[in-house]
């Protein structure tokens, strides 16, 4: 379908809602069962194993906003780093990227709703815009955020070339 979409948890399009990562597209990863990806993504930025599993559990946008003082705390030389198990992880560091796509790897890989709105976005130019000036501290800025979508579309395409057995 041409044309654009914005990828926003309000989007009028089902595949611009389903692809944000506030949807509830539940995901396995590692020992967690999240709701959705904003939850791991928020959840990361918390020191306190207790608070991040409690974040991990939560809906999309109860998670965004538990870990937005955290993002906003960065421009003033705040936390500049991420917990994952037993590691500490530099804040938007390649490791730290990585992990953030991991996390949505796992979103497509396990739903296959979430693959078919990827699918169906072949030849449309996607974004995602909020309706403010991005936080230049976000861990996943719009481009980078479009980046993977992009990435996992051209995955699954490809999946999909070579055909099953």
């Amino acid at each position: 379908m041409p044309g654009k979409l914005n990828i926003r948890s309000d989007s009028p399009d089902w595949r611009g809602r389903i692809l944000s990562n506030l949807a509830h597209t539940p995901f396995r990863f590692g020992e967690f069962l999240f709701r959705c990806v904003e939850a791991p993504l928020q959840g990361i930025k918390f020191r306190d194993q207790s608070m991040r599993e409690k974040v991990f559990a939560m809906s999309g946008i109860d998670a965004l906003r538990a870990g937005r003082p955290i993002t906003i705390s960065l421009r003033d030389n705040g936390q500049a780093s991420v917990f994952w198990q037993e590691e500490v992880i530099k804040y938007n560091s390649l490791q730290h990227r990585m992990l953030i796509t991991t996390f949505i790897h796992e979103k497509v890989r396990q739903n296959p709703k979430v693959q078919q709105a990827l699918l169906e976005t072949e030849g449309t130019f996607i974004f995602h815009d909020v309706g403010r000036v991005e936080n230049p501290y976000t861990s996943l800025p719009e481009k980078f955020y479009i980046e993977v979508l992009l990435a996992e579309r051209r995955l699954l395409q490809k999946l999909i070339s070579l055909g099953t057995k």
